[in-house]
């Protein structure tokens, strides 16, 4: 498919936010785990936070593009006592644009189509040990709404210790550096769009935010 008023340029960019940072977060007022902003913890993303796809070809919208280990994920958490636990969440943000089930538009290329849906993108999370909920599987923002979140570490009640590298939801102090299949998480993309969506060629933009948060 030639010619640029066919193009779908979608943009993706990842952030991190630490504890105490987005209200979607839900951060508790406990201090059992010393603080990412004020203390010793770390959370680190060691990609580019910028995620581009272009469908410029026939054969993109038929096969989609997927963008393997495009972020990546570190976590070192320090403890303030023994029962530090945490939780880790990503949820989707469109700006506040309305619709808020729609990817937020930056440049139109015609005047012909619907703006892609936030359930467009497919998001992997997995690791070496298996912790992550759902791990190795693509995930949708279900909900399809602005902020809607999915589980990667949930809040759970019982605190599971890193070692034993068994599937368990690792939630405990800990570090990528000591237990490094525990600690990383490698994130996959991927975009299906199909030509029966009839999508609007433009350039459009979302945000995948990350949130490590402590939980009681």
């Amino acid at each position: 498919m030639k010619g640029k008023n066919k193009y779908i340029i979608v943009w993706c960019v990842v952030k991190c936010f630490s504890l105490l940072s987005q209200p979607v977060c839900n951060n508790p007022t406990t201090a059992n785990c010393s603080d990412v902003v004020g203390g010793s913890s770390r959370f680190y993303m060691t990609t580019n936070p910028n995620i581009v796809f272009t469908f410029s070809d026939i054969r993109d919208y038929y096969r989609g593009i997927e963008l393997c280990g495009a972020t990546q994920l570190r976590l070192k958490i320090d403890s303030n006592n023994i029962n530090c636990k945490w939780k880790l969440i990503m949820y989707i943000d469109n700006n506040g644009f309305i619709p808020s089930n729609e990817w937020e538009p930056i440049l139109y290329y015609g005047n012909t189509g619907y703006a892609p849906q936030l359930n467009l993108i497919e998001v992997k999370v997995y690791n070496g040990c298996g912790t992550p909920l759902n791990n190795g599987i693509y995930q949708i923002f279900t909900n399809n709404t602005n902020h809607d979140v999915i589980e990667i570490i949930p809040e759970l009640p019982v605190q599971n210790l890193p070692g034993n590298c068994d599937g368990n939801h690792v939630n405990s102090a800990g570090s990528y550096l000591t237990h490094y299949n525990e600690y990383n998480f490698n994130i996959d993309y991927r975009i299906k769009p199909d030509f029966n969506l009839k999508l609007l060629p433009g350039v459009y933009r979302i945000k995948i935010n990350f949130c490590l948060v402590e939980v009681p």
